[in-house]
Parts: structure tokens; C-alpha cells; sequence
């Protein structure tokens, strides 16, 4: 657990002259983290305690136009209530939430906030973007990429992460979203997106990487991821960041670039930016040669570390607890599952004893720093 020290100015300080005084330090309890920020010389101090993320999370459908009932589910996914479920996973797409420029609909990341306080879960913000992105980006400026799918859909596009108006506009949402969100207490953590197809980072597959390589490639990548990492560390100051990892394009360079990102950015926010390997399967091994499985191994004991289920283990073979054991064994930290295993009765017995052992992964916030 993670106990923050937050300063919100009073309406007596607002008014003074502001002298800004900043103060970090890290005091290990137990397995919490103490972290005083004094930002205001005469304001009072809050205290926020913030959950590190571990166990069992539920992965539901994303709130965008493909699931117009999602805010229903959200509200009667029996989740809530389920004591082997930690955290719900939000996700909303870009182009729903914001389908105008500056006037963001916060009503479903309003929704799930309030349902956490009320039955004392935590939460995980994600605002899939990519091919999710709003028009009215393109129509102010961005340029496209257009990507080809690996099951043979028609192409699509998404807004080139490193150019300037993507920057600005996606950048301006994430700062409201910190702004209104980086305070809960239900809050554990956000995932970054904005730099691949949707969520994860896959950006250019094999038939893309004339184009890819024309506008830079993955040395260009690294330049925005870069910039993404900063984004997410200024507008979530108290809130840790992940990326879900994939390679942006799928050869030895992607894999070396996403490699370099990552190691990058666990040494420049330290116990604040994590990672999630996002295809768990049930045969899976945990001698998998997946980059993102052997990170999620090499890291646990420094930063935060999971795994996202591929799909419900009805359309895979095998059993759920057959790939929790695999992220078990990688030294994860949680693992985020479908709705329709968490709330199978036959899986409950599989899902507490996971949690318990997912838990006892999380090691480093009780060493001394």
C-alpha cells in the first residue's frame, strides 16, 4: 500500500503569495510507502492512501460506441461484490469520451470512482486511443498512419504519436484526467496509451514498415515514447504508470526498442512506472521467450508488474488456473481477467488462491530504499 501526502490549497492560501516548497521522502512501513509532498509552504497536508495494484482485477468491455450498454454493465457487473476481485479495469475510448474538442465526458470514470468508494475496490483508468482517436484530431492537424491488421481486417489508421497536434490535444486530455482523478485514494494506477493501435503499443506490422520507416521508425518511437513517459509522470504525480508492452513493430529492432523504453523509464521513475505483458494464455509457460513475459519476471522486484488475460478461457484452451500459475511463477503482481471467469462459481476457489500468491509477489515496497 501506498500512503501519499497531498497539499490542496485553502481558499486563505489561495490568495497569498505562493511559495512553493517541495519535499520527497520515501519511509517504508511495513508494506507501505510513505511519501510527504509539501508543494504549498502554508497549506495544510492531506493524507491519500494509495493502494499498490496486486491480485485478481476485472477486465471489462471498453466505453465507446461498440458497447453502448457498457455503463449498465458497469454498474451491475457483480464484480463489486465479488471478495476474490481487488480492482476494476476502466477503459474508455477517446473518441466517445471526447467526441467533441474540450468537452470530455467524465461520467463513466465518474461512475466506476463512486462504485469503488462504495464497495472498497480500486481502480485502473485507460483511455484507449490510436485508432480511437476523435476526427476532430485529423481535422486539426494530425497525420495519419495507416496500419494493416493481422486477421485480415481492412486497414486502418491512427494519429503518428509524435507529431505535435496529436501531442497537444492528447496531452491536454490526460492533464484533466490527472487533474480530476490523481487524488483518489481508489485510484492504483493508469496505463498509457496514444502511441500504438488501441492500448497496447504494437504500432507498424510487416506490411507497414516502408511507411513506418519513412516517418522515422522505431528511433522515432523511442523520441515519442519518451515524451508519453513525461506526460503521464506530470499529470499523474501521485498515481503509477504503465505501459501494456508490445513491440512497435514486430522484428528484432521493435523488441530491442521496446526493451530500451522500458529499461529506461524503470531507472527515470522509479516505483512509479510498471509494466503489463497483455496476452496471458493458459499454455503459456513460464519460460516463455516473450519479451514481456521475461520483463515482467525481471522487474517484479522493483517495480510494478502484471499480466493482462488475451482473452476469457472459454475461447482458449486450457484452464485459468493454468495461466494464473504461469504468471504466478513470473513473479507478477496482479493479473487482470474477463468478467465471465470472475464470475463463474466453478473458478472462485482458483481466484482466491491466486490473489493470495499474486500478493505475496509484491516485494519491493518492503525493502528499504
Amino acid at each position: 500500500m501506498v500512503i501519499v501526502n497531498l497539499t490542496k490549497r485553502t481558499e486563505h492560501s489561495f490568495h497569498m503569495k505562493i511559495k512553493i516548497s517541495l519535499l520527497y521522502s520515501l519511509i517504508l512501513l511495513g508494506s507501505s510507502v510513505v511519501i510527504p509532498v509539501q508543494l504549498f509552504a502554508e497549506d495544510k497536508i492531506e493524507s491519500i492512501q494509495k493502494s499498490t495494484p496486486t491480485g485478481i482485477w476485472c477486465l471489462l468491455p471498453s466505453y465507446g460506441y461498440k458497447h453502448p450498454e457498457q455503463m449498465d454493465r458497469l454498474n451491475n457487473t457483480p464484480c463489486w461484490t465479488n471478495p476474490n476481485v481487488d480492482g476494476i479495469v476502466l477503459r474508455a475510448d477517446w473518441d466517445k469520451i471526447e467526441p467533441t474538442e474540450g468537452k470530455i465526458d467524465f461520467s463513466y470514470f465518474d461512475r466506476g470512482l463512486e462504485l469503488a468508494k462504495k464497495y472498497n475496490k480500486r481502480i485502473e483508468i485507460l483511455v484507449p486511443a490510436g485508432k480511437h482517436s476523435p476526427q476532430w484530431v485529423y481535422a486539426a492537424g494530425a497525420e495519419k498512419f495507416y496500419f494493416h491488421h493481422r486477421n485480415g481486417k481492412p486497414a486502418d489508421y491512427m494519429p503518428i504519436p509524435w507529431h505535435p497536434v496529436l501531442q497537444e490535444k492528447f496531452g491536454n486530455l490526460i492533464k484533466q484526467l490527472g487533474e480530476r482523478y490523481d487524488s483518489s485514494p481508489y485510484l492504483s494506477f493508469v496505463i498509457m496509451t496514444g502511441f500504438g493501435h488501441s492500448t497496447e503499443a504494437w504500432f507498424a506490422g510487416p506490411n507497414d514498415m516502408d511507411e513506418y520507416n519513412a516517418i522515422g521508425g522505431n528511433a522515432k518511437w523511442l523520441e515519442g515514447m519518451k515524451w508519453f513517459a513525461a506526460l503521464y509522470n506530470r499529470a499523474f504525480p501521485t498515481t503509477p504508470f504503465l505501459i501494456a508492452m508490445c513491440p512497435p513493430s514486430r522484428d528484432d529492432e521493435g523488441r530491442a526498442t521496446l526493451k530500451r523504453f522500458v529499461e529506461d523509464s524503470v531507472k527515470d521513475y522509479p516505483r512509479r512506472f510498471g509494466l503489463k505483458a497483455a496476452s496471458l494464455a493458459p499454455d503459456d509457460k513460464p519460460n516463455s521467450r516473450k519479451l514481456s513475459y521475461q520483463s515482467v519476471n525481471r522487474f517484479s522486484g522493483q517495480t510494478i508488474t502484471g499480466f493482462e488475460m488475451l482473452l476469457a478461457t472459454k475461447k482458449l484452451r486450457g484452464t485459468l488456473k493454468e495461466a494464473l500459475d504461469t504468471a504466478i511463477a513470473l513473479k507478477a503482481q496482479f493479473v487482470e481477467i474477463y468478467e465471465p471467469d470472475l464470475v463463474d462459481p466453478k473458478q472462485q476457489e482458483v481466484l482466491a488462491e491466486a490473489g493470495d500468491k499474486l500478493k505475496k509477489n509484491l516485494t519491493w515496497n518492503k525493502r528499504n530504499l
